[in-house]
Parts: structure tokens; sequence; C-alpha cells
């Protein structure tokens, strides 16, 4: 319970984070997802289901990125304290993600993509994808690159007790599409 407890209470802190640095977005190409592929040399996806949530920030993850490397992006959707989602991008990834339990592979655009659920370690009980929707989980893949970009790596998150289910959950990364 405790590294539940820690992981949602870090990613909600994370969500205020990004929520007071929201307006500090430059304006580009009206799309976030292109404005930020204009300056990275990673291929950015953009989702086309976000299970009904609806767009909170996009653009430079928080953690900064050491000297050389590129930001990743961090998108949210939803509420901190509400049904959330959230999708961060990179090649290589700056920040963590949550330690979960895998309990399903499957494909996202052709590549392998693993699917954890953030149960309790300390539990005998054996974890499931109809967890996350009680705990929150993660999935972790690596996404093929565009022409004259990399590959990038996914994390497509959503925590807590009011987290979307672990088939939207898939269904958020298998209908991730890269920008033009």
């Amino acid at each position: 319970m405790k590294l539940r407890s820690a992981v949602a209470t870090g990613a909600l802190t994370g969500v205020a984070l990004v929520a007071a640095a929201a307006p500090a977005m430059a304006m580009g190409s009206g799309n976030p997802y292109e404005d930020m592929q204009a300056g990275v040399t990673y291929t950015v996806y953009e989702p086309t289901f976000t299970a009904g949530l609806k767009q909170q920030h996009v653009g430079p993850n928080l953690v900064p990125a050491a000297p050389g490397v590129e930001q990743n992006l961090f998108a949210l959707y939803g509420k901190k304290h509400g049904r959330n989602l959230n999708i961060t991008e990179g090649n290589p990834m700056t920040s963590d993600i949550g330690v979960g339990e895998l309990v399903k592979t499957t494909k996202v655009n052709g590549q392998t993509a693993k699917v954890y659920a953030y149960c309790d370690p300390e539990s005998t009980k054996k974890c499931s994808l109809a967890d996350i929707s009680k705990v929150g989980g993660h999935v972790d893949v690596t996404l093929p690159a565009g022409p004259n970009l990399r590959e990038t790596r996914v994390w497509v998150e959503t925590i807590g007790p009011k987290a979307i289910s672990g088939q939207q959950l898939i269904k958020v990364a298998q209908g991730l599409q890269p920008v033009s």
C-alpha cells in the first residue's frame, strides 16, 4: 500500500506542477504535439483516443533533461483528483515511471508493449489487468521512428482509485499516431 500511495502522491504533485506551468507554453501551430515535434529528433506520437478525458497540458516534461539531452514530452488528460491519464514520450526518458507488476503483453503499432498494474507488492493476491482501474498502471512501449527521426519510448499511465481501465489504457496506447 505504501508504494501505491507514494506513486500516486508523486504523480499528483507532478500534475499540480504541470497545471501551474501550462500557461507558459509557447504558441505555434495550434497543435502542441506538432509544436513539440519541431524541437526534438525523436518521433512524437499523438493519441487518437483518450478515454473521454479532456486535455489539460501537452508540452515539455517539467523534469529537466541533462545537458545535451532532448526534453521529454508530457501530456496530461483528466483531473488531478479524478480520472486521469498521462503520456510521457522521449528518447531517452528523463524521468521515472511507477513500479508495477507485469500483467499483460500486447502489440502497439507492431511493437511489443508491456502492461503493468500498481498492485500492492506485499499482497499475496495475483495482480491482473482488472486491477488497473482500482490502483493504476501503465503501458511501456518503444515505437518506431518516423522519417528522419528516432524511435520513441512511450509511457501511457493512469493513477489512483479513479484510474481508467486496463483495456482503455491499452486502447490509448494502440491509438497513438506519429504527428506529421
